[in-house]
């Protein structure tokens, strides 16, 4: 630069220049700084964040339920797998003590007993 531009160049020209890029720094589409106690935060991703973390919560929710009631089910599908087996084991013992009987007619009848008692217990 010359000399004599140096010169003509005044502060308050230096001011004035300044201003507009002190309003543009302080508009409301700036994110606030985190040290910034006067200013108010205007986030627009904070719902969106808020929406999805409760999709979240609620997915996470819905899976341990599932799982819950899953290991419920599976406990009770178990527990009646196992009383099925013992009453069929009964139901067996008693049909090969029907083969002690010394007449045809006699295992025919306990068998059919046999049989009769087994179907109610049954679903």
């Amino acid at each position: 630069m010359s000399r004599s531009h140096r010169q003509s160049y005044s502060p308050s020209i230096e001011a004035a220049a300044r201003e507009p890029r002190r309003r543009k720094a302080s508009a409301p589409s700036h994110s606030p700084m985190a040290f910034d106690a006067a200013s108010v935060p205007a986030d627009s991703a904070s719902p969106t964040r808020t929406w999805r973390s409760t999709v979240v919560g609620a997915a996470i929710g819905f899976g341990i339920a599932l799982a819950l009631a899953m290991q419920w089910l599976m406990t009770w599908q178990l527990d009646n797998a196992q009383q099925r087996r013992e009453q069929q084991k009964q139901l067996r013992a008693a049909a090969s003590r029907c083969y002690e009987q010394a007449s045809n007619a006699a295992v025919q009848a306990c068998l059919k007993e046999v049989e009769a008692r087994g179907a109610a217990v049954q679903p």
